[in-house]
């Protein structure tokens, strides 16, 4: 009896162990592995250097670059990708701005001069507005500026960071791409650790969201930004000895480390979607993005003269500012995230236009605005005054009835040009060598029969050419080899074009 007892009181014994030990590793807390999101975006050193990363791979560099074209003791403290063109901007120290080529490092200055109130504080926070394509700058100081990346001036001083004295050092927009109608601001705040919503930004008021969960180092540069389709926030921050990756939840503050970086950065910028602009045969600027146009966002361009229709666009290489023609004779300057148009000069200009259909287009190398028709008109214009600098020889030989043009090298500083026409009469792609002369040499065939309802132009960065072209009742985005002059088809449009303008960016 006592044996079978024992036998039982020993089976039970080891049933509890065994359910005791079940129950141990069931409380055991398995902590997820980091999901890290693959996302391209660019790092700001402490040097003056351009390094892009992948999010999933800190410790290596894709490519570096030094940014070149600075004053002397000039710093880049903050960078960011401007939706409306895809350029990237950066702010320096003695309150400068600067577009610089991601690619290459080449920092072009805006301005004439610092901007003012100049930067108060140490440590700067720098990111564009996208639905009225300005930028906020927030300080350490609690400074809360907009400046106009057009010009590189203040465009508004608005209310100090409140309530207390924040310590804010990187601040980021949602919906980064053109076109967006809404966006929310977010700031970091070091000195509490925590993450904020300016809200309303010009009043300065920070609404908290939450802890990072983390103390970050006080004092270091930080940098903060969000994809364009509000997928990935990413900021750096110097944490203990290390300065690291942090993605952001932004709906409650929490940081996760990505991953340490090999050296030190400043500043992160994540790039913007490819942008291009159309304007309809009803005076409404497109917005689109250059790879899946999809349906444009359609914004009425205001300000025109009566029953004036725009007849070509472009984008301005020294100034990042699109440019339109008017069919009385004029220049516009548009506004692209709300379609004003201003006009450049007192009135028309003296050798009015005359043709039907236009290309517009600027020569990168001297600042002016080449202007073709299919009447074989040649023309060029002053962007700054809206008068004609000169006007050229007509376009030749023959009677060619060309209505769309294009340079290449199309960025600030540019030395070199070569511009290129569509004659929708031949189908053929030329090159007008010299532009002054109006010498056509054909290049080659599009490969299909267009209509005069198109548009044309040159990516900045990228020197890739792109057109918009209407083949009987469908129109489509193309690409255009400009060694062959064949046209190869990109993607559906919805509607035809007067105007094409790509951004400076792409």
């Amino acid at each position: 009896m006592n044996k079978k007892l024992n036998s039982l009181v020993m089976l039970i014994s080891i049933i509890s162990l065994a359910f005791l030990s079940s129950c141990d590793k069931d409380d055991d807390t398995v902590t997820p592995p980091v999901v890290k999101p693959n996302l391209v975006f660019y790092g700001l050193s402490n040097t003056n250097q351009l390094i892009s990363y992948n999010a999933n791979a800190t410790q290596t560099a894709i490519a570096t670059v030094s940014i070149t074209g600075l004053p002397g003791g000039e710093k880049i403290i903050a960078i960011d990708f401007r939706p409306a063109t895809g350029q990237l901007y950066g702010l320096g120290n003695t309150s400068r701005l600067y577009v610089i080529n991601h690619l290459t490092g080449a920092a072009t200055a805006l301005g004439t001069g610092p901007f003012t109130p100049a930067i108060s504080g140490t440590l700067a926070g720098f990111d564009f507005n996208p639905t009225v394509d300005r930028i906020r700058m927030v300080s350490s100081s609690g400074q809360n500026l907009r400046l106009n990346p057009e010009t590189g001036t203040v465009a508004a001083t608005d209310a100090p960071l409140n309530p207390g004295t924040p310590g804010v050092v990187s601040v980021a927009y949602t919906n980064s791409f053109a076109g967006a109608a809404t966006t929310t601001l977010f700031d970091l705040d070091l000195t509490a650790g925590k993450l904020y919503r300016q809200d309303p930004p010009n009043n300065g008021l920070l609404v908290e969201i939450g802890s990072l969960t983390f103390t970050p180092v006080v004092g270091n540069e930080s940098g903060f930004d969000i994809s364009p389709d509000n997928a990935v926030a990413l900021a750096n921050f110097t944490f203990g000895t290390t300065n690291s990756l942090f993605q952001i939840d932004l709906a409650t503050g929490k940081a996760t480390n990505l991953g340490n970086f090999p050296g030190t950065i400043i500043g992160i910028a994540i790039p913007t979607a490819p942008v291009a602009y159309t304007v309809d045969n009803s005076n409404n600027l497109q917005i689109f993005n250059l790879t899946t146009p999809g349906t444009p966002v359609s914004k009425p361009i205001t300000g025109l003269q009566p029953a004036e229709n725009i007849l070509g666009i472009d984008m301005r290489p020294a100034t990042g500012q699109l440019y339109a023609l008017g069919s009385t004779s004029r220049i516009y300057a548009i506004n692209m995230s709300s379609g004003v148009a201003t006009a450049v000069g007192a009135g028309p200009f003296a050798t009015l236009l005359v043709g039907t259909s236009f290309g517009f287009d600027f020569n990168p190398t001297v600042d002016r605005i080449r202007v073709v028709s299919n009447t074989g008109q040649n023309l060029r214009l002053n962007p700054v005054d809206g008068t004609i600098a000169a006007t050229d020889m007509a376009l030749n030989p023959g009677v060619p009835l060309v209505s769309a043009a294009a340079y290449t090298n199309n960025f600030a500083g540019a030395t070199t040009t070569v511009l290129f026409d569509i004659d929708p009469s031949t189908d053929k792609l030329y090159t007008q060598n010299p532009p002054n002369n109006g010498t056509l040499v054909e290049v080659g065939a599009l490969g299909i029969d267009v209509t005069t309802d198109n548009g044309f132009d040159i990516g900045g960065t990228s020197n890739k050419a792109y057109a918009v072209l209407t083949v009987g009742s469908t129109t489509k985005l193309y690409t255009i080899n400009m060694t062959t002059g064949a046209a190869t088809e990109a993607a559906t449009f919805p509607n035809v074009t007067k105007g094409f303008a790509v951004g400076l960016g792409f």
